[in-house]
């Protein structure tokens, strides 16, 4: 393992250390004065401005009942271009240059004013009404901004992060709304990166957000949605973007959109194309799918067979993807006179790519250590064609929902690589059929009560087939003769079923729901695991039989919600309680199991509104949950090149007791938010994987033995907006504990992992013509066993990692912007790895032929490799990845 030192790996921290008194200075300077109207009369509570060339506010605030104000301003901002607003009602706008004074002395001019031909034409910037609070766009966005993810990225209290996910003081949105119209559903990402900021008017955070109309008042939501408000202007014709780009060493990169937001009809519509490292099926991502499903109670296997043990370096994806991608996002929605509301997604995704990965893993014994290498050029093709049609009427009254989903997707992996320094190529097919629907109706009685109907049926599969050669682990799988090739077949299709029927009792001060469904699932899981000989005969692995395993479960289940609010306090109890039949059979084993249940699951929720912004909140679940099919086959199935999987225990059951603690703070005039959490868990279960590793090969095996497994966590979050720089300031720290077991060749390793990351990120306006952003993430991790005060022979693992992020944006005149941007990385382990990235952007606006052109140059230290740790347990892995190197691309883009 060699690293490289390259000329420009000087920490950043130490450059940040050297600026960080510049920065405090800009505080010292003062605007001071007072305002009074010609008789002497003092100008109470006006609002005093300084704004700069730009127009853009550098600083505010209002005077004091003496008509007194004082303003600081940065060191570094020219008086010569800053300019004094004075705003009241009842008097005459004042507008005066700032000449380098230390006391102005203004007077104000009274006015008569028809109170009914006012029109507020100066907002603020945030404002809050009730549990929604409003950002005004055009007060943060920048030059060089295009997208209103952008913009997102810059607002207080709200974080994007890097796949796209929106949080608002540290909960996730369950939706992005489109001047109301749930456009885009839970895949939102298309839409923060596709639509100008321009077009929308302010930016709305919806708390407590209950988004079936008829529930609202009725049924309690702690969910947090965001809302674009589109300008009236831009709603009546269709606007896009076509771009395309072109550069060295050969490549392109194409988009061509279509957005109309009006009330009748949306549409967002995108077509891309590229081979310059961006990953297109992150436009797809569906960040609450998973609780979807989890609430719905579907419980299916994974996948259960992959090419490897191959993760990805922790870097920006266009470093290291090598890629030639083509997706078709197409977003549609029709709302009619009679409130019915139509909507259409089609998403469809052709990709191929490429990763090169070296590997190098240790696995600590009690008295031996197996060392373990890969190499591997992998080659995958995935493609998705993803179709839901649905329509919906949200109406005071009733609400109505059908959404009727298919998907047809796949994965063929094809990878030439050489384990343990012998030659193996590898080939992994993969197609998913999912067909779903899922119907809701609520209408509202005479006695103002409600009824919920909810039906959801789905069908789906996924086969799978692992093809080797030559054929791996001969002395295992072959009693030690050398043969052909290896294949692994597996498929499970699933039949799920789930109809609920519940009653609310909304009229009283306790709002009561019960509710009554059932649940039915069936699957088959079908293995084949086959070695194909030298002499062409294909036998089947004499070491286990195939698995031919049919499974069901049956599930009667009633839940009641009870939900109690008064004045500051709010609390919800849920008491479900299901019946569940779980059988399952495999004729080549003599597996007959039938196994019946009563779960109980309470949940309870307690908030109290310390003021009318702050809230804490506490929360506690118990959960029982039951194993699935794919943890109870007995048939040996080859996961991977390396891996064989086995069971030899009953049905897993898991309980676990869960207990959360929220504090969360706003002050939206102040532009200050806060959230604070702790949160423990501890999951007691049946079973644990025992895993039997040798040089060449690692079995696991599912054992009815007791595992204990506990979490603590806990997290601090700031977010705060510096009217002196004119951004957000932000702040995050986290730490974790977890506690759990694992056996490795028959020995028992109870392991304590610890994790503490610091996330800081701010922006600053240095001067007029340049802005200067600082985000940095430095994580410490541990890994070591629990001896009791006993000398372990196994050493404690420790890795610390840094992640430094420097950009600067010169403006030069108002329509071109260079964008210098490094990024320094540092992985420490045994030794210390380090990383330094420099990329550049040019980008001139046209503003009279709405065109941009722009230049971007990445790579320019020209990095080819990245080499990483990673820990866990008694693991350790050394990871060196191939990276694009240099790269520049002009690219020309037309918006109509």
């Amino acid at each position: 393992m060699v690293s490289k030192i390259y000329p420009w790996e000087v920490s950043l921290t130490t450059f940040l250390l050297l600026i960080f008194p510049f920065l405090l200075s800009a505080q010292k300077q003062a605007v001071q004065g007072r305002l009074q109207t010609k008789d002497g009369k003092d100008v109470a509570y006006a609002n005093v401005v300084i704004k700069n060339r730009d127009n853009r506010v550098v600083s505010f605030k209002t005077s004091d009942a003496q008509g007194n104000f004082m303003i600081a301003l940065p060191d570094t901002a020219n008086n010569n271009h800053l300019v004094l607003e004075i705003r009241h009602l009842g008097y005459k706008q004042v507008r005066l240059s700032l000449n380098g004074q230390d006391f102005y002395k203004i007077i104000l001019e009274e006015q008569t004013i028809d109170l009914s031909q006012v029109e507020v034409k100066s907002k603020p910037s945030i404002r809050r009404r009730g549990d929604t609070l409003s950002y005004q766009v055009s007060n943060f966005a920048k030059g060089e901004d295009r997208s209103i993810g952008e913009v997102l990225k810059r607002l207080p209290g709200i974080e994007v992060a890097d796949n796209g996910e929106i949080k608002y003081n540290g909960k996730s949105i369950s939706s992005l709304y489109i001047d109301g119209d749930d456009l885009l559903a839970d895949r939102y990402v298309i839409g923060s990166k596709t639509i100008p900021h321009g077009m929308v008017k302010n930016v709305e955070v919806m708390q407590n957000h209950q988004p079936i109309k008829i529930l609202q008042n009725k049924v309690s939501s702690d969910q947090v949605a965001l809302n674009l408000v589109i300008k009236e202007d831009v709603k009546l014709k269709m606007t896009g973007q076509a771009k395309l780009g072109l550069g060295l060493p050969p490549q392109y990169d194409s988009e061509i959109n279509g957005i109309l937001f009006n009330k009748k009809y949306k549409m967002l519509n995108v077509m891309k194309g590229n081979n310059i490292g961006e990953d297109l099926s992150l436009d797809f991502t569906a960040f609450n799918r998973s609780v979807i499903l989890s609430t719905i109670g579907n419980e299916r296997p994974d996948a259960l067979l992959s090419t490897g043990t191959v993760g990805t370096p922790n870097l920006p994806k266009p470093r290291y993807y090598l890629n030639e991608s083509v997706a078709v996002n197409a977003n549609n929605l029709l709302n009619l006179r009679n409130g019915l509301q139509l909507k259409s997604t089609i998403n469809i995704l052709v990709d191929r790519n490429q990763l090169n990965y070296n590997g190098l893993s240790d696995t600590y014994l009690g008295e031996d250590t197996i060392h373990y290498s890969e190499r591997q050029a992998l080659f995958r093709h995935p493609f998705l064609a993803d179709f839901t049609l649905s329509a919906e009427a949200n109406k005071k009254s009733h609400y109505f929902k059908n959404e009727l989903r298919f998907s047809y997707s796949g994965d063929r992996a094809d990878a030439n690589m050489f384990n343990n320094g012998a030659a193996l190529n590898l080939r992994l097919t993969s197609k998913v059929r999912d067909l779903s629907n899922r119907l809701e109706y609520i209408p509202e009685l005479h006695n103002r009560n409600v009824i919920q109907l909810t039906w959801y049926v789905n069908y789906s599969n996924l086969p799978q087939q692992l093809f080797l050669q030559p054929g791996v682990n001969a002395p295992i799988l072959n009693d030690s003769v050398a043969y052909q090739s290896t294949t692994q077949s597996v498929q499970t299709p699933t039949w799920f079923n789930r109809l609920s029927l519940s009653y609310g009792l909304v009229k009283n001060k306790v709002k009561q729901h019960y509710r009554l469904g059932v649940l039915n699932e069936l699957q088959h899981l079908e293995s084949v695991l086959r070695l194909n000989q030298d002499d062409g005969r294909t036998l089947a692995f004499a070491g286990s039989k195939d698995n031919d395993l049919q499974w069901s479960r049956h599930r009667l289940y009633a839940e009641a919600n009870y939900e109690y609010k008064a004045r500051r306090w709010e609390t919800s109890l849920a008491l479900p309680l299901a019946g569940q039949r779980i059988g399952y059979k495999d004729p080549y084993f003599m597996l007959v199991r039938n196994q019946y249940q009563l779960l109980f699951n309470p949940a309870l929720r307690l908030k109290w509104m310390v003021n009318q912004e702050d809230y804490l909140s506490t929360n506690y679940t118990y959960s029982n949950h039951m194993g699935n099919i794919g943890g109870i086959y007995r048939g040996a199935i080859l996961t991977n090149y390396r891996t064989i999987q086995v069971n030899n225990a009953g049905l897993q059951e898991r309980s676990s007791h869960n207990v959360g603690l929220q504090y969360n703070f706003q002050r939206s005039i102040a532009m200050l938010f806060m959230n604070a959490g702790l949160n423990w868990n501890k999951s007691i279960a049946n079973t644990i994987a025992s895993n039997v590793v040798n040089q060449n090969i690692s079995q696991t095996v599912l054992l009815p033995l007791e595992n204990n497994v506990s979490t603590l966590n806990t997290h601090i979050e700031i977010s705060k907006f510096i009217f002196a720089l004119g951004s957000a300031a932000k702040i995050r720290a986290s730490w974790s504990t977890t506690r759990y077991n694992q056996i490795i060749n028959n020995e028992l390793f109870p392991y304590n992992n610890r994790t503490f990351s610091l996330s800081p990120n701010f922006e600053a306006r240095l001067w007029s013509w340049v802005s200067f952003n600082y985000r940095a993430t430095r994580t410490w991790l541990s890994s070591k066993v629990i001896t009791n005060g006993i000398t372990s022979v196994l050493p404690e693992q420790y890795m610390q990692y840094d992640d430094q992020h420097v950009q600067f944006v010169f403006y030069i005149g108002k329509n071109l912007f260079v964008n210098i941007a490094g990024r320094y990385q540092s992985i420490k382990q045994n030794n210390r790895l380090t990383y330094f990235f420099m990329d550049a952007n040019f980008r001139l606006k046209l503003v009279k032929l709405k065109s941009d052109l722009e230049l971007n140059l990445t790579n320019l230290a020209n990095v080819r490799g990245y080499e990483s740790y990673h820990i866990n347990a008694n693991n350790i892995w050394y990871s060196l990845y191939d990276l694009r190197g240099r790269m520049a691309v002009f690219k020309y883009s037309f918006n109509f």
